[in-house]
């Protein structure tokens, strides 16, 4: 299986329960994201990778799976080949 790393936007939770002024709302950024996993699915919407991977490759389980939408992907880069 491949092994890529996907950097990637995400949200920015911006408040942490507390009140901003609308300065700091507007310097606010989303999150850039690097997320490691065995490529499972890419597509032209979006890039599925997991995280663990059942050892023994018998039951074709899956741990911590990421949905990443191609539209916040700022770049997929491949790894080794396991």
């Amino acid at each position: 299986m491949k092994i890529v790393n996907v950097v990637w936007l995400d949200t920015n939770e911006c408040s942490l329960s507390g009140w901003q002024s609308e300065r700091e709302l507007k310097e606010s950024k989303p999150c850039t994201v690097s997320s490691l996993g065995y490529l499972i699915k890419e597509d032209k919407s979006c890039i599925t990778i997991a995280a663990d991977k059942d050892h023994y490759d018998q039951d074709d389980l899956f741990g911590r799976c990421q949905v990443i939408p191609k539209g916040v992907v700022i770049k997929i880069e491949f790894l080794e080949k396991i």
